[in-house]
């Protein structure tokens, strides 16, 4: 599977979610458990911004990561997004990125786990965020049935504290595979 590939398209995708986001759904629920819209944009941008760091640095130094636990986006939640998305695909990219490990602020992994990580979680960010937001999700089947393949290889029991992931839903195979995916995050699949 290109990694490269799913980050890229997982990223635009919830950038021009982002983008079709107004000011007045910041403060809507999401799926994401205790997460408003713009929690949910906060929490990608700081991601995209950890990793970025991560994989050009080896880790985060703790002088770096602190910042990175507080509001990133400031009055520009749009612009601030984009940065991030930028910053981290710039690091994905470089000569020789996927090679070796990278020391994360919750593990050290090798830096094909770690960008599998990220495909999946901003999928299913994605997922989140155009649902609290009412628009279309244009991620495809095809592109859930591997942020599937990869949630099952990276979550574990310890991550199902109903803050990170929740306990699996049970949905019915014929679903879809978004369904299943959302589903395996521990989220209802038909969120409204």
């Amino acid at each position: 599977m290109d990694l490269i590939a799913g980050i890229q398209d997982a990223a635009t995708e919830f950038a021009r979610l982002v983008d079709g986001t107004q000011p007045g759904q910041l403060d809507n629920p999401t799926p994401c458990a205790n997460f408003t819209v713009r929690d949910l944009i906060n929490h990608v941008a700081s991601g995209a911004t950890m990793f970025a760091i991560a994989f050009d640095q080896g880790s985060v130094p703790e002088e770096e990561l602190e910042p990175l636990f507080g509001d990133v986006l400031g009055d520009d939640y749009k612009g601030a997004l984009a940065a991030a998305i930028d910053k981290a695909a710039t690091a994905f990219t470089r000569p020789g990125a996927l090679e070796g490990n990278v020391v994360l602020p919750f593990g050290e992994f090798a830096r094909q786990d770690a960008l599998g990580l990220a495909v999946f979680d901003v999928m299913v960010h994605a997922w989140d965020l155009a649902s609290a937001t009412g628009q279309e999700l244009r991620l495809t089947q095809a592109d859930a049935a591997v942020g599937l393949e990869l949630a099952r290889e990276h979550i574990v029991d310890a991550m199902r504290d109903g803050n990170t992931f929740a306990d699996i839903v049970i949905v019915d195979e014929e679903s879809g595979a978004w369904a299943e995916l959302v589903a395996y995050t521990g989220r209802q699949p038909e969120y409204t």
